[in-house]
């Protein structure tokens, strides 16, 4: 597994994590090695909002369209269900957010 604070300086705050443009290269790299390739990411938010935030869509981990972007409420630290989750694709006209009806359908959680 290979964690964000293993490719730079995250410049990690109490409320956000962003990654140098040298750091997401570095992932890149990393990932080409390994034959692997991006196709999304997760990550959490304090509470029970879930859209993708200014931070989050100004430090883009990928633009690609298809790309999906999860974020998990409160840290992460209760149970939750992927309708209570915000489940984002990229489109060529932005990101989508996905209804609960929409999440259900595209994605399971095992």
């Amino acid at each position: 597994m290979l964690l964000f604070h293993d490719l730079c300086d995250d410049k990690g705050r109490s409320l956000s994590l962003e990654l140098s443009e040298e750091a997401k290269f570095a992932l890149y790299r990393e990932l080409a090695k390994r034959g692997q390739k991006l196709v999304g990411m997760i990550h959490t938010h304090p509470e029970d909002w879930v859209d993708l935030s200014g931070i989050d869509k100004a430090n883009q981990l990928c633009s690609r369209i298809g790309f999906w972007s999860v974020v998990v409420p409160y840290y992460g630290e209760r149970r939750w269900e992927i309708e209570s989750t915000g489940v984002h694709i990229r489109t060529d006209s932005g990101w989508h957010w996905f209804s609960k009806e929409e999440s259900l359908k595209r994605i399971i959680v095992k």
